[in-house]
């Protein structure tokens, strides 16, 4: 299912988890891995050092400047030195990258060579960003045009996947995706569909049409049909049944809605207690 996938990390703990992840399905799928990890440009800047090396009367930026670089090099050399080995230990193979350039540009540039894209639901700064889903982490996602899968801050194992499912295009692909990835790791699902009061009959054939592929595959199947709000619904459901990983279509809600209120995929993203499989449309 998956031939190649792509690990963002930098070093944070929920960028560990993220490897956990990315490392068991590489092993799953027989999958290259390739750990990628971006220095900043700006951290090597010339403003920046300078206003720094200025403020705490250090060396002029010329002289900064190799020192800050090796410093990257080796905070670099570090985290996917780590990555690198427990690859080998799982027996996963392994190219490790370091980049230096813009966190969303990088990532796009390799994305073409995975199938899916793993990172974590925080970064490095996370404990300045009380609870945020981390800016880096959301740009990439918006950014990628391959199926994103966000982790949490605690690995389990997939045992149980829940799709969330309006009969959207979005949606479609994403149900597609989750039912082809439960059969492959031979676990159950959760089909959840949140409609209007309104026209239940709808919603209630969406769920039907939708449980009949995973059927279709042989699945363990269990169905929901909410009423709210949807992204409060799923992540109830997420909460009831018991599911390890929730899959979604990505960002089907108007550019508008995402800027002012946030999208609901925003929404689980930042709220799940367990990993999101994002799915573009």
């Amino acid at each position: 299912m998956y031939k190649s996938i792509l690990l963002c990390t930098d070093g944070s703990p929920a960028a560990d988890v993220a490897a956990d992840h990315a490392i068991a399905l590489a092993g799953k799928f027989h999958a290259h891995l390739i750990a990628l990890y971006v220095t900043d440009i700006r951290v090597l800047e010339g403003p920046l050092l300078s206003d720094l090396s200025g403020a705490i009367g250090a060396q002029p930026y010329s002289t900064l400047l190799p020192q800050i670089e090796q410093l990257q090099r080796d905070k670099a050399g570090t985290i996917l030195g780590a990555v690198a080995r427990r690859c080998a230990d799982k027996g996963v193979e392994a190219e490790i990258v370091h980049e230096t350039g813009s966190f969303v540009q990088t990532m796009r540039g390799y994305e073409s060579r995975a199938d899916l894209v793993v990172l974590g639901q925080h970064g490095e700064h996370a404990k300045w960003l009380e609870g945020m889903l981390g800016s880096s982490v959301e740009r990439m996602v918006r950014a990628s045009v391959k199926p994103c899968l966000v982790t949490t801050d605690r690995f389990r194992p997939t045992n149980h996947i829940l799709i969330a499912h309006d009969g959207s295009a979005e949606s479609t692909k994403a149900l597609r995706a989750g039912i082809d990835l439960a059969a492959n790791l031979n676990i159950e699902v959760t089909i959840t569909t949140v409609g209007p009061n309104d026209n239940t009959d709808a919603a209630t054939k969406i769920l039907k049409d939708a449980q009949q592929l995973a059927l279709a595959r042989k699945l363990t199947v269990h169905t929901q049909l909410r009423h709210g709000d949807a992204e409060i619904e799923i992540l109830m459901v997420s909460e009831e049944s018991g599911a390890d990983l929730i899959v979604m279509g990505a960002y089907g809600h108007t550019r508008i809605r995402q800027l002012i209120l946030g999208s609901t995929t925003s929404h689980v993203l930042r709220e799940s207690r367990v990993p999101v499989l994002l799915v573009r449309g």
